[in-house]
């Protein structure tokens, strides 16, 4: 397992695993529960209708690449990319690859070169595969889970070890991965708290994101108009606490996740800025 350095560096790395939604629970870095999320806050959306959803499309193929900084020093890099529209089971779905991997003298400390592969269905918006390619050091672990949205349940199998296990997952079910891209699809506006439900490590958690505020802000030089988000997690009803996660979200049409600031006890704080994006063959520099 990893060390103690290692382990700081994975919950860097891990924390921009996805850059919206879901990072909380799988780098367990959020904000305290807000009080009305523990009332059953009316503004909870618990399931958009698709047709409501559908007022923003995913590219067909996309990739952005994120500078990640650790203790202001430049520790790794993220890209986070769709690869396009195809079939998977059945279902027409997004392939959307994630690989996040240290970079300079954090690599030096503790090598890491995780690559994460899920997809999300086009039509329902929700995970249909999770795929888990993790290098971190001497440590390795290969996994996938399938997910039956119809019969809820979730099939994991390790290809490390060949465990395999099921369990049972609520209706609509993100993964780390897909969860992100989800977010995407919201209709975002301040004061507006949604609820989404994301499976990780063969557990299920409860996801709470608020919108917070729009205004302008000024990233890598260029002044953006932005969403400002925090999430909150709960697992089996209990809030998960551990440092606290903002973020910001484009308000134009794109609806990029630029940057995420995690502040922890653990290593002071962590950002990652998006620095690149392509488009259908269009790149454009950030």
């Amino acid at each position: 397992m990893p060390n103690t350095i290692g382990q700081k560096i994975i919950l860097f790395v891990s924390s921009i695993t996805f850059m919206l939604g879901a990072v909380p629970v799988f780098a367990k870095a959020v904000a305290p529960e807000p009080a009305a999320v523990g009332q059953g806050a009316i503004l909870t959306e618990r399931r958009l209708a698709v047709t409501d959803a559908r007022k923003f499309t995913l590219p067909l193929r996309e990739k952005l690449v994120y500078r990640m900084k650790w203790m202001g020093i430049t520790a790794g890099e993220l890209t986070s990319e769709i690869q396009g529209l195809g079939k998977w089971r059945g279902h027409k779905a997004y392939r959307i690859v994630v690989r996040a991997r240290t970079v300079g003298l954090c690599s030096k400390l503790y090598r890491i070169d995780d690559r994460y592969v899920s997809y999300l269905d086009a039509e329902e918006l929700h995970t249909l595969r999770h795929e888990v390619h993790r290098r971190e050091g001497a440590y390795r672990k290969d996994a996938v889970t399938d997910f039956d949205q119809v019969a809820h349940k979730a099939y994991f199998t390790s290809l490390t070890d060949g465990s395999r296990k099921v369990y049972t997952i609520p209706p609509h079910t993100q993964d780390t991965v897909t969860a992100a891209y989800y977010s995407r699809f919201l209709p975002l506006e301040p004061g507006r708290l949604f609820d989404l439900r994301v499976s990780n490590s063969e557990n299920n958690y409860e996801l709470f994101l608020k919108i917070h505020q729009r205004h302008k802000r000024v990233l890598l030089g260029k002044e953006r108009e932005v969403f400002l988000f925090r999430p909150y997690a709960r697992q089996a009803g209990q809030p998960v606490r551990a440092g606290r996660l903002s973020g910001y979200i484009s308000a134009d049409s794109t609806r990029e996740p630029l940057q995420v600031v995690i502040r922890a006890p653990v290593f002071t704080s962590v950002v990652a800025t998006l620095v690149r994006a392509e488009r259908r063959g269009e790149q454009v520099i950030r």
